[in-house]
Order: C-alpha cells, then structure tokens, then sequence
C-alpha cells in the first residue's frame, strides 16, 4: 500500500485520520438535480508547511460543492486536492512550500463547525489559512498551526461568514442530456475462441471488420436504448482504426452514434506527448466532421482512457498543441477513486469511471461506496465552473456494470464481481441515474476477457440488453 505521501519506508500514524473518513456521512443529496442557480460561497484554504508534506482531511463534506487548485508556491514534489482533502509538501524537510485551493460550498456551511485532521509528515512547522473569497477580495476566517507529526483533530469555525460571502450563479450543463453510451471492441479476428473465455457470443465469434457484425450490434444497442459506442482505438492504421470507418459509416445510417475511447496507455506506460499530439490530431481531422461523430456544442467528443497516467500540465500542453493544429474537441478523462482528485477538470470537459473495480472491491460495495462516491463526484463535476474564470460545463458520466472476472488472464489478480443474475447490474444502473448524470457510460458492449459485456451470448441470452432497454426507457422519460 502506498502511505499518503507518496515515500516507500516512512511510518506516520494514521489512526486519526482513518476515523475521521470512518465518520464522514453520505451526501444528503443523492437525488438532487442541478437547480438553474446555485447560491454558494467560496473559501480559499492555503496549507504552508516546511515539513515533508502536510495533511488536511475533511471529515464532512455534505456543503462542499466542488474544489479547485489555484497556485502552489516552491517546490511542491506532493500535491492533491479533492472534495475531502489538501496534501502539500515538497518531501524535503526544511525547505517552505505551500499550494492554495478554493472550494465552492454551500451556505449552510457556516451553520456548524467544520471537523477536520491536520497531519504531517516529520519536523516542520505546518500552517492552514482560511479565508473567505468575495467581490472584495479573500477575508481570513481563521490559521491553525501544528509543528508535530502526529494527527490532531480541529475544528474550523465558519460562522462569520456574512451575507456579502454569499452569492448565486448559473451552473452550466450541456445540452445533449441522458444519453446512453456502451464502451465498444472493435479489435476480433475470428477465431478468438479461448480457454480463458467464460461466455462467447450469440453469434459466434465474429469479425470486427465485418459490416454485417457491426450492423447487428448497432440494432441490438439501438434496441436496448442505447445512443451510441465508445469506441475503443488504437491509432492510425490499427485495425481500430479502420473499424471506426465502418462503425461511423453504418451508424450515420441509422441514427446512431459514436466517439473514441483513446487508448493512452502501450503496455502499460503512457505514449509519448508527441505521438497523443499526432493521434488526436489525426483523429479530429479524420472523424470529427463525419456526421455519425459524437459532437458537444460543435465539437467532437473524445474518451481518454488511463488519462491519470499523463500529469494534467501534460494535457494541457498536449490540448494546446492540438488546438493550435486548429483542431478542438470535447475531452472525458477518466479519474479512479471514492475521493478523486480535481486536477484533470482544469484541462478536461468531464469525468468517467471505466471500471467500478476502481471504486469498489465487491459487489455489496454498490449501495454503501458506489452511490455516495457517484453522488460526490457528480456534484464536484458539476460545480466546478463555479470555481473557474470561464465558466464552461463540465460532464459527467456515470458508469454501470454487469460484472467482471478475469482471473483467468494469466498475471491478473482482481476481485470478481459476480453478476448475480443481473442483480450487480441494475444495481449499478441505480445508482448511476440517482447521481443525476449527463450521460450513463455501459462496461462494456463485448468486452470479452474482462466477462463485462452486455452483449447477447450463449450464458445470459438478451438478459442484459433487456436490462438496458427497461433502464434506458425510465431514465429517459424522467
């Protein structure tokens, strides 16, 4: 397990912190929709510290709406914001640093004391500034210092917060609301039957490149409800690449659509800066303007798979060499965690789990983990623009699942998540449409190694697709 600060061989004890994430309650607000104006304050925390690194962990978040990085001073080698958390450090003692975040939160913040732990890591002296931010510029509320390592709990008193610390705003959505979308494989060449294969498809296993095969999972999608693929590609002159012609060609006939899930990762590190530049580049040129093209306010829409593995400064670079190509896009980077951190928001348009796996650990999970996490991270994709200077909507997409067992790729270890004759399934779906999202991403149409897939077979029949279709039919009509 990594501990907190990112060292391999450091001992901190985090006994406090655990307890004050074991009394973190659930949202109060899993069935809210995003009211045309939102009334919020902003506070601006600022965590100084010359040790290693230094912690604040949020034990209630209930009123925090959404949270944002605004500038780091030194040599931050550690850094995180997230709904319930501030690390700073620059993992050398003696030598200051500091990073500074803004949190949009509801009013009724001030109503009670805000429970928080501040832990550090070594010698140092540690400092947390709050300040309230208004027209008239940040009001320091309150500084709490601490110069020893071990956890200590505080509370932040938020009650002189005043009228002018308050105001209202439009949050932005896009227009291209509930929309149903299947992660898509275009990658088999028959045969691809296997030991390691659970299930095998209705149709046998079949030809990604042929447009038959690819006309009947586009009228079985469209049967069960569902809008469009992600389609997962792999770079000019893959198969991938070519499949996504067909796919795009034969979807533009029959009212559907499709955009790219962009595999970031070779093996299992992140391609170059420049070659994601060529890619994306070519891919907007390519199929941004084919009418089948997802597109949002204008412009093509891409899924960026494993987009923590490239540092959101490296997006931003990459976006800006890509724009200056003249070519923009929508971008939907795909964050892991209960609690994840809100620094790809400044440079992507929106959020994605791929894999509920990087939320929960079993199937039991989905009520008490899944949907509050589903809940946070709606509200914190939806309420960034609150925080930012151009106000522009952010998307969020929540996922749900039939299942998922690999343990028979040679090399993986993962928990299986059983599908319980549909129960994982529409418990997934539950709670994704309870997080009030923009669109509801399916893992997946024919995943076939990871056992994720909703496509017809010879284990489950049109189990799933019937699933979908009675899921898809009520969302829509809400």
């Amino acid at each position: 397990m990594r501990h907190w600060w990112g060292i391999a061989g450091a001992i901190l004890v985090t006994a406090c912190v655990a307890t004050a994430l074991a009394a973190t309650t659930l949202d109060a607000d899993l069935n809210a929709s995003d009211a045309a104006s939102t009334t919020h304050c902003r506070l601006r925390f600022k965590l100084i510290t010359t040790a290693q690194a230094a912690r604040i962990t949020f034990s209630n978040v209930s009123n925090f709406l959404s949270a944002r990085k605004v500038a780091t001073e030194g040599d931050v080698k550690k850094q995180r914001v997230s709904l319930n958390q501030l690390v700073a450090g620059s993992l050398v003692s003696g030598t200051p640093v500091s990073m500074t975040a803004d949190y949009a939160s509801k009013p009724q913040v001030a109503d009670s004391p805000l429970s928080c732990t501040f832990d550090q890591l070594g010698a140092g002296t540690s400092t947390l500034r709050v300040y309230a931010v208004s027209d008239s510029g940040p009001r320091l509320l309150q500084s709490v210092t601490k110069t020893t390592p071990e956890p200590a709990s505080f509370s932040l008193d938020l009650s002189n917060l005043s009228d002018d610390d308050v105001t209202s705003c439009n949050v932005p959505r896009i227009a291209e609301q509930r929309m149903l979308w299947a992660f898509y494989y275009p990658w088999y060449n028959a045969p691809w039957d296997s030991s390691i294969l659970l299930d095998r498809p209705s149709i046998g296993y079949y030809n990604s490149s042929s447009p038959s095969v690819i006309s009947y999972h586009v009228n079985k999608a469209l049967w069960a409800g569902i809008d469009g693929f992600i389609s997962s590609w792999w770079g000019p002159g893959d198969q991938t690449d070519s499949n996504l012609r067909l796919l795009l060609d034969i979807a533009s006939t029959k009212g559907f659509k499709a955009m790219i899930n962009f595999e970031t990762l070779e093996d299992a590190n992140p391609r170059s800066a420049s070659t994601i530049v060529n890619w994306l580049s070519y891919a907007l040129s390519t199929y941004g303007g084919h009418p089948a093209y997802m597109r949002v306010d204008g412009k093509p829409v891409i899924v960026l798979w494993a987009s923590d593995t490239v540092p959101a400064p490296s997006w931003q670079d990459i976006f800006a060499k890509v724009r200056a190509r003249g070519f923009d896009a929508i971008y939907i980077a795909m964050t892991a965690g209960d609690w994840p951190a809100t620094d790809s928001l400044e440079t992507a348009d929106g959020w994605h789990y791929y894999n509920i796996l990087f939320v929960i650990q079993a199937a039991d999970e989905v009520p008490s983990i899944l949907a509050p996490s589903y809940a946070r991270v709606r509200r914190t994709v939806h309420n960034y623009p609150l925080l930012t200077p151009a106000a522009a909507p952010r998307i969020w997409a929540a996922t749900a699942q039939p299942g998922y067992d690999d343990h028979l790729i040679p090399g993986r270890a993962n928990p299986v998540l059983d599908r319980d004759n549909g129960a994982l399934y529409r418990a997934t779906l539950d709670a994704a449409i309870t997080s009030n999202p923009d669109w509801i991403f399916l893992t997946s149409w024919n995943e076939w190694w990871e056992h994720t897939h909703i496509e017809p077979s010879v284990n489950h029949g049109n189990k799933y697709l019937q699933i979908t279709r009675e899921y898809a039919q009520e969302w829509k009509q809400q």
